[in-house]
Parts: structure tokens; C-alpha cells; sequence
């Protein structure tokens, strides 16, 4: 599964190494009504897929290009500052970390590799700053 790959590739920058997890760990942080204990952290969310275009049939056969999306939530507290401006400086540089080790990768058995979708502050406020960057893959749909 993509997620496992994607956790992988994402521990290989250094501040994340050993805190990255999945969706069902945020969810269960949420249900809590907190944020992540360990900073800095990240999560991995299966985001669903988007088609680029209708697909095409012809001679019994069709195929369509998707891409296969994934968000990855960075958090970084900054402990005593109600605002989390403390941590922009760090969540910068784990964006753009997290961006060139993810970008232009891609699995064997995948037909693409990842390309940033879209980057966009989640929340900063309670001495933390969440970040989501959204990835893209390319499937291809073939029956």
C-alpha cells in the first residue's frame, strides 16, 4: 500500500525520522481533543482519487489516468506560545524537506511518480502549527 511507502520515504528526513504515522493515529489524537505529544510529527492520509480526464474506450478496452492523492499533516508545537509563530520557522523547513523527498518518487509499481497538489496551513493556534501538504500519483485504469 502506498501509505507504508509514503512513511517510509517521509522518515528519511531527519526530524521526522521514527514520528511518522497514519490516519488512524491523527483520528485518535483528535477523539482526545489534542494535538500530537512529539514534535516534530507527521501523518499520512489516503485522500481518495481524482481523474485527469474521462478515460477513453475503443476496441473494448478502456483506460483513464488518476491520480492517487495523499495528505501529509506536519505538526510542530512551540510550547508556551498561545499563537504557534514559534514554530513557523521549523515548519517551513520540514515542508520543504518533506516536498523534496517526496516529489519525483515513486514506487516500482507505480505509473508516475508524486508531485505537490497544493500546501496549506491547517491550524496555528495552541502553541502548535499543523501544515498539510497534498501529494498526487498517477494510476491508470485499464479494463
Amino acid at each position: 500500500m502506498l501509505v507504508a511507502d509514503l512513511i517510509e520515504r517521509i522518515e528519511t528526513v531527519d526530524a521526522l525520522a521514527g514520528r511518522v504515522k497514519g490516519a488512524a493515529e491523527l483520528s485518535a489524537l483528535f477523539k482526545q481533543g489534542g494535538w500530537p505529544q512529539a514534535s516534530p510529527s507527521a501523518f499520512v492520509l489516503p485522500l481518495g482519487l481524482r481523474p485527469d480526464d474521462r478515460g477513453a474506450a475503443a476496441a473494448n478496452a478502456f483506460t483513464q489516468m488518476v491520480d492517487e492523492v495523499f495528505g501529509i499533516v506536519l505538526y510542530v508545537r512551540a510550547a508556551g506560545d498561545i499563537t504557534g509563530g514559534r514554530a513557523l520557522p521549523t515548519i517551513d523547513q520540514l515542508v520543504w524537506a518533506t516536498i523534496a523527498a517526496v516529489c519525483g518518487w515513486g514506487p516500482e509499481e507505480a505509473v508516475g511518480v508524486f508531485h505537490l497538489v497544493r500546501g496549506d496551513i491547517l491550524a496555528a493556534e495552541a502553541g502548535g502549527v499543523a501544515y498539510q501538504l497534498d501529494f498526487g500519483i498517477q494510476q491508470q485504469v485499464r479494463t
